[in-house]
């Protein structure tokens, strides 16, 4: 079985205690200012960066933070997501990955 790579890409809190699964977490493009206070994973990401695979517009990117553990089997994730989204296409979610080709990304908007 695939190992899955669990992303906290936003401001998130796992079900199965934070203080732990902070413990196993590690980064992926880390930003360069991040912050963790009154268990809250703070983020200020880089403008433009993102994960987007082949479309219509002919580009791929795969530079955006993402702050993950990598977990095996069945496992379930409790998160909430809050954000200041300033500009257009300012997004906050998680990622479900196996590598640059092969993601599901839930962002909201």
């Amino acid at each position: 079985m695939k190992k899955f790579l669990l992303s906290l890409v936003a401001l998130a809190i796992a079900q199965f205690g934070f203080a732990q699964s902070m413990e196993k977490m590690q980064w992926f493009n880390e930003p360069e200012k991040w912050d963790i206070k009154s268990n809250t994973l703070n983020i200020f990401v880089t403008p433009q960066s993102d994960y987007w695979r082949i479309s219509h517009y002919g580009f791929t990117v795969d530079d955006a933070p993402f702050y993950y553990s990598t977990y095996g089997g069945e496992f379930e994730v409790k998160v909430k997501i809050t954000g200041e989204y300033k500009a257009r296409f300012d997004q906050m979610g998680l990622m479900l990955r196996i590598d640059h080709e092969n993601y599901i990304k839930a962002g909201i908007e």
